[in-house]
């Protein structure tokens, strides 16, 4: 029985449609088109620097004007909104937090993310509700797969790893926990149902 599960954010406890971003800011942006503006923003230096918290989310959008030469009638308002629409509901996720809670696991969330998108946490009530504690790369100031951020959860929550599940869209993240010494399920929300899952999992 496992004391402790642990979920990642994207494409996990919510889907992540980049291209919700992309589709708006493009009409800003003077040198790009959407597949140069996509290479240009997402596994690259500046969203390490960005979900690191090596830069906060004024600097990133000054950043992202240069790069791509947003309009300046852009404003960061409109920016931070259109950021955000990349993060949309995954509601097997949210059913599968709350049967981990409702099965007596501990809930956790651990997450590469920024500032910007672990903020669209608290605006859902499931989200902002269950999980005891999370660990954010932007707060931390390592990415998965680094192990330092699967250590500082369990610096805090002062469990054996070989009593946590963690759960991860990412197979080598997966690994990366169970490097440590965790049990982890790759879940792929197209052919999973976390929730049922997490029940035979967990009972």
């Amino acid at each position: 029985m496992y004391k402790a599960v642990v979920f990642d954010f994207g494409n996990v406890l919510c889907a992540v449609e980049r291209e919700n971003f992309i589709q708006k800011a493009t009409i800003h942006a003077k040198a790009q088109n959407a597949q140069d503006l996509l290479r240009t923003l997402w596994g690259t230096p500046i969203e390490i620097e960005f979900e690191t918290g090596k830069i906060d989310s004024r600097e990133y959008f000054r950043r992202v004007q240069s790069l791509v030469e947003l309009e300046p009638s852009y404003s960061y308002e409109e920016f931070v909104r259109d950021y955000q629409s990349i993060i949309v509901p995954n509601p097997d996720g949210e059913r599968a937090l709350e049967t981990a809670a409702s099965l007596g696991a501990r809930t956790f969330v651990l997450s590469n993310t920024s500032f910007l998108h672990a903020s669209v946490i608290f605006d859902n009530e499931v989200l902002g509700t269950y999980p005891e504690l999370y660990i954010l790369s932007y707060k931390i100031g390592a990415m998965k797969p680094d192990p330092r951020i699967w250590m500082k959860l369990l610096e805090y929550i002062r469990l054996d790893p070989k009593d946590c599940l963690y759960i991860d869209d990412i197979a080598d993240y997966c690994k990366a926990a169970q490097d440590l010494g965790m049990d982890a399920f790759c879940y792929d929300f197209r052919i999973h149902n976390l929730s049922l899952e997490l029940q035979n999992m967990l009972q």
